[in-house]
């Protein structure tokens, strides 16, 4: 059985300047700050592309306690970045498959979706223990957090905004 959960944050702040924190190299350690009680850890093996390998390791008690994760697609002219499970959390508790991806949407030049969702694969059998235990809040939280790490950025940096910067996605902007 495939399941979806999608989360929809609209932010006033343009596509590019969110995109640009989720395809950061340095976005698990950004995470760690705004989000400091939501992980024990998080060690990263590679420079943040493509390939990269995330270890997570959460606050004891918590329901995963920890997993890796690989970086899949970083697409910068679709917006899009997916993270797949590939070991521990999840697929331990009888996920086949489980991967997080967002995806920053265009509204206008000032504002944008991020459209964070979770897909895994469960067999029917287990789909009962493990749908209880998959949420998609933590992604939710995430987007809230660096929305307004976003904004508060842009509102520090303002005056300083260069139009045309960015992927050229916004050049009519």
């Amino acid at each position: 059985m495939r399941k979806e959960l999608v989360n929809e944050l609209e932010v006033t702040a343009p596509a590019d300047d969110v995109w640009a924190i989720y395809s950061s190299p340095t976005l698990p350690e950004l995470i760690l700050k705004l989000l400091p009680d939501e992980f024990e850890s998080i060690v990263k093996d590679g420079d943040g592309s493509v390939g990269t390998v995330l270890h997570l390791t959460f606050p004891k008690g918590s329901i995963p306690l920890s997993y890796k994760e690989k970086f899949v697609t970083i697409d910068h002219h679709k917006r899009l970045k997916e993270v797949r499970q590939i070991e521990g959390g999840y697929l331990e508790l009888g996920c086949s498959f489980y991967m997080d991806s967002f995806h920053i949407i265009v509204k206008d030049c000032d504002s944008c979706i991020i459209k964070s969702t979770t897909t895994y694969e469960v067999e029917d059998e287990k789909a009962n223990q493990v749908e209880s235990l998959i949420s998609i809040d933590s992604l939710a939280s995430m987007a809230q957090v660096l929305s307004k790490y976003v904004l508060e950025n842009k509102e520090s940096n303002a005056g300083h905004h260069h139009k045309g910067h960015g992927h050229g996605h916004n050049d009519h902007c």
